[in-house]
């Protein structure tokens, strides 16, 4: 009897050692290296060279693609066994629209996009878990190239004069897990951002295409000590603008507006490298051209120079502000703006 007793004890204590064997795994997927991997992909210049389509709503399919054929490695918590792999992709860009095949995504003012990525085969963002079949490695890591080549299409949001483009937009974030949940992995495998250019036959340039330099002269900084306001007893700078445009930009009516840093303090300026000091640009009547506000602009009048080409000069005037109410420190300051034409 007690032989028996002795044997049940050891049953008994061995249970609990068996249970701690087993391992829970999570099937999410990450970077490797801890990071996603950055796709920057740049897909050139797209030419919309009929300026009949350069009009609000007009879509433009397959308009662009990009491959970087970056190969993505990944680490999955899975069992040393395949599994198949299932993909998500999200889009961190403000939805504009969804035409029951596709979303876009807001760019910019003019422009808004659908982005299409490879996985498996091509698919539009947003979407979730995607399945194929291939497997871990026998160390649970692979590397794979989901999202590294894909195609946008694009839609006018707003026509607009020359170009506009993707400055290193972030479009998409891809993720990765090994059974197919409602969730997706905490921490996407990819991030993609775009580069690139769209153009429209309509065309005007300002100033050349060359930098135009206004010396605000010097101030005192006792004299530009009141927030928002001028120095005392200034008299704003003024400079003239020459614009050139072409025939088809000639045929709508043009306005001119200004495009840059605005103070977090002063929506009217622009602000500068001087934590305490703006810039505020105005039109020849003294009207504030607010930077990034599209209903402060100047409107333009051009006139023909020949069949081609028509031009005309505005004058624009400049004057620094302080923008905190603190006594600015002494030294030179700079700002930069971009003139922008668009259609009114």
């Amino acid at each position: 009897m007690n032989y028996l007793s002795f044997k049940n004890l050891c049953l008994l204590a061995l249970i609990p050692l068996l249970v701690n064997k087993v391992w829970a795994y999570t099937y999410t997927c990450g970077p490797k290296y801890g990071t996603p991997t950055v796709l920057n992909g740049d897909f050139g210049t797209v030419s919309i060279t009929d300026s009949a389509q350069n009009t609000a709503g007009q879509t433009f399919d397959s308009a662009a693609k990009w491959n970087t054929g970056t190969q993505i490695p990944v680490k999955c918590d899975t069992p040393n066994s395949p599994s198949g792999r299932y993909f998500s992709a999200t889009s961190p860009l403000p939805v504009s629209s969804n035409d029951g095949t596709r979303t876009w995504y807001r760019v910019n003012e003019y422009l808004d996009t659908a982005i299409q990525i490879v996985v498996k085969s091509l698919r539009y963002i947003p979407f979730t878990n995607v399945y194929t079949a291939q497997g871990n490695d026998t160390n649970g890591r692979t590397e794979m190239t989901a999202g590294s080549s894909g195609i946008i299409d694009l839609k006018i949001v707003r026509p607009f004069v020359g170009t506009t483009s993707f400055d290193n937009i972030h479009v998409g974030s891809v993720y990765l897990m090994h059974k197919g949940f409602t969730s997706q992995s905490p921490t996407p495998i990819a991030e993609i951002f775009l580069n690139g250019i769209v153009s429209v036959p309509q065309n005007c340039t300002v100033n050349a295409g060359t930098i135009i330099s206004v010396n605000l002269g010097t101030v005192y900084a006792s004299d530009l000590k009141t927030q928002g306001e001028m120095p005392a007893n200034y008299t704003p700078k003024s400079f003239n603008v020459p614009i050139e445009c072409n025939y088809g930009a000639s045929l709508a009516n043009l306005t001119l507006r200004v495009e840059g840093t605005a103070s977090a303090n002063n929506s009217d300026a622009l602000q500068s490298d001087n934590p305490d000091v703006g810039v505020v640009i105005t039109d020849g009547s003294g009207g504030v051209l607010a930077p990034n506000n599209m209903n402060n602009n100047l409107p333009l009048q051009l006139n023909q120079v020949d069949a081609d080409n028509y031009s005309t000069t505005v004058t624009l005037e400049a004057y620094p502000v302080n923008t905190t109410g603190n006594v600015p420190a002494e030294g030179t300051f700079t700002t930069l703006a971009l003139l922008r034409i668009d259609f009114a």
